[in-house]
């Protein structure tokens, strides 16, 4: 069952950006880029995937189409790990995160994806999994511009059924108002995407003691400075969260050896896919950290981290949902948690197909530099 066809398809779904100021690196900031990977055997078995591509689809689907893709077609779709370790050594050259990670990434979901189906059976039950229907979620929340904002957001999911809630900001302010606004019995996380600096962020994470916050995910730029985050979670007792900017499993060992972080956050469309993914999660079971996923996007890449999840139960409790007011969805409201819970697919593979509607309407010509 040799590898036919591969094919990186750019859609943009228009979105709902609550702040201020929704530019980023200059260009408006009004949709999410998304690429799925459609990948095609001899045999006419199709499998999906997702490569990670906000503000670089055209680089990560050239990246794909252009230098991974031509090594790819003839190849045996079986031989998942093989192939990759071999489109691993051959792009190094290029280094072993970005683009060319995130393209990779997409193929190998995509294989996944064609195993499960041939083997006849769901994803996770691969990997182990007993019969599992739903797993919780956690309200992922994006920016807003004030306080009162943020607090009525959260508010909201909750009553919604969201068993957490992570705040997306880079003071203290907004998390603070969350926190005091849910029962004390909810998690309430918070997300800086990097905004701190070494010098400031043990100020800030002064100023969050006492109010109970499970974990501050990514304090510090740079993201990669794991001796300053392990003694900053020293310092201030303050659990920690990274790795959704770490790709390979050989980063998150440096992550881990470091004590960095008490929980890890591989994000399956950019750390090389379901393949790398389980070898992180092995990793953070071996260091005794806790896997929970970074998965803010909506595609093949949502639905492999819910299969991987299925099939950890050492995993933390829910698993992100991205609160963005996205217009429309790859698989429309199949992957909406409902009462705070996602619906795992029980089909072979990845267990759903992308709406037809959804690929045609929201399909886009990538931006180029």
């Amino acid at each position: 069952m040799k590898i036919a066809k591969i094919e990186a398809i750019p859609l943009a779904a228009p979105f709902t950006f609550r702040a201020k100021g929704h530019a980023w690196r200059g260009r408006d900031y009004g949709a999410l880029e998304l690429l799925l990977v459609r990948v095609e055997t001899e045999d006419g078995l199709v499998g999906w995937g997702e490569s990670f591509a906000y503000n670089c689809q055209a680089a990560v689907r050239t990246a794909l189409q252009e230098m991974i893709a031509p090594i790819a077609i003839g190849r045996d779709a079986r031989d998942i790990a093989g192939l990759l370790y071999e489109i691993q050594r051959v792009m190094h050259l290029y280094g072993r995160s970005g683009v060319v990670n995130y393209a990779l990434s997409g193929l190998d979901i995509a294989l996944w994806d064609i195993a499960a189906r041939r083997a006849g059976v769901p994803l996770c039950e691969l990997f182990g999994a007993a019969s599992v229907d739903s797993l919780p979620a956690y309200a992922s929340l994006f920016r807003y511009d004030d306080p009162d904002s943020a607090a009525a957001a959260a508010q909201a999911a909750v009553a919604e059924g969201y068993g957490a809630v992570k705040v997306h900001t880079r003071g203290v302010a907004d998390v603070v108002a969350v926190r005091q606004a849910l029962d004390a019995a909810v998690p309430v996380m918070m997300d800086t995407n990097c905004a701190w600096l070494p010098g400031e962020a043990a100020e800030y994470l002064r100023q969050l003691q006492g109010y109970d916050i499970r974990w501050v995910e990514e304090p510090l730029y740079p993201p990669e400075d794991f001796e300053t985050l392990a003694e900053l979670q020293r310092r201030t007792g303050q659990a920690l969260a990274i790795g959704e900017n770490a790709c390979t499993a050989y980063d998150f060992q440096k992550i881990l050896r470091a004590q960095a972080a008490r929980f890890v956050q591989p994000s399956v469309i950019k750390v090389g896919g379901i393949s790398e993914f389980r070898k992180v999660a092995t990793l953070a079971e071996v260091y005794g950290a806790t896997l929970a996923p970074h998965s803010p996007y909506y595609g093949p890449g949502l639905l492999a981290t819910l299969h991987l999840m299925a099939a950890y139960p050492a995993r933390w409790g829910c698993i992100e949902f991205f609160m963005a007011g996205v217009e429309a969805f790859p698989y429309g409201d199949a992957l909406v948690p409902v009462n705070g819970a996602f619906a795992l697919p029980r089909s072979p593979g990845l267990g759903l197909e992308p709406s037809a509607a959804f690929l045609r309407d929201y399909r886009v010509e990538p931006a180029t530099a």
